[in-house]
């Protein structure tokens, strides 16, 4: 016991919790649109990188506060997923996934190339930590204080979105869309403020991430991290408010056993990639049946 409060207080284990901090944030805001929504989204990763990259942008070229940061990276995802909304949602199914997808290979390819701005591939260095009534953000367990706080804010939103009637209305047009519209309920509107809402949670995980890292790249956003988060999703349940929290921290902490294995360092990253894919592929092949039910018929 003395031996795991030990690793749980290590800066190991802070940097543990700052990144599970920010998973379920990115993790919970993703089972808004393809758990109750059955949206399909893979441009998920692509709304975290543009508020990384805003957090970056406004705190080192023109040194705004904390809280200007993070709230202009949170409108900014927002009004781009917006935009993409109102083109993707036009799709089903499979095209919309593929809309989504090229949406994400949009944003990657404007941050590689728009040098001038985002400094392609050599990224943005030199990211401050926040500011906060003198306390020293620098300090990790100061910042995984913080990560806590907005982290369990977003929750406990998501947890009364998931319950109310707008949750009810996205878990309804999911199951059978001909009846929600016969009931008045407008798809395009839920739908839109879904991917909206889910899109402010990406870009505030986006401003935390670029905050603890102090430098941002397009390598943090590729697809390998938006199937990283869909995982997580999928093996917590998409749907399942509770399961978001257990798959977090299974997802995330599994891997890190290979470090106290006899793994070389230039072969690790392989490793952990292996491992998640073959999670990934388990738990869709056990719960191939259940993952989403059939859509209800009359």
């Amino acid at each position: 016991m003395s031996a795991l409060i030990e690793i749980i207080t290590s800066d190991y284990g802070i940097h543990l919790g700052i990144l599970i901090c920010i998973y379920l944030i990115l993790a919970q805001s993703l089972n808004l649109t393809f758990g109750l929504g059955r949206l399909f989204n893979l441009a998920h990763i692509a709304s975290c990188a543009i508020g990384a990259y805003a957090t970056a942008l406004l705190s080192t070229e023109f040194n705004y506060n904390f809280f200007i940061c993070l709230l202009a990276s949170m409108v900014i995802s927002g009004i781009f997923a917006v935009a993409l909304g109102v083109i993707s949602l036009r799709l089903k199914t499979d095209y919309f996934a593929i809309g989504t997808l090229a949406f994400s290979s949009v944003v990657g390819a404007v941050l590689i190339n728009w040098r001038e701005v985002t400094r392609g591939v050599l990224g943005i260095p030199g990211i401050p930590r926040p500011e906060i009534s003198g306390i020293d953000f620098y300090q990790n367990i100061n910042f995984l204080g913080l990560s806590l706080v907005l982290m369990l804010l977003v929750q406990v939103f998501f947890y009364f979105i998931q319950k109310g009637r707008f949750g009810r209305s996205l878990r309804a047009l999911a199951e059978y869309e001909e009846a929600a519209m016969s009931l008045g309920r407008n798809t395009a509107r839920i739908r839109n403020i879904s991917f909206f809402i889910s899109s402010v949670a990406a870009g505030m995980a986006g401003s935390l991430l670029a905050y603890y890292l102090n430098y941002i790249d397009p390598s943090s956003f590729s697809l390998t991290e938006m199937v990283f988060v869909l995982t997580i999703v999928i093996v917590g349940r998409p749907g399942s408010f509770w399961g978001m929290f257990a798959a977090t921290l299974f997802i995330i902490l599994l891997p890190e056993s290979l470090r106290f294995l006899d793994i070389s360092s230039s072969y690790l990253g392989q490793a952990r990639q292996f491992l998640n894919a073959g999670i990934l592929f388990l738990v869709v092949y056990w719960k191939r049946n259940s993952l989403f039910p059939e859509q209800r018929q009359v």
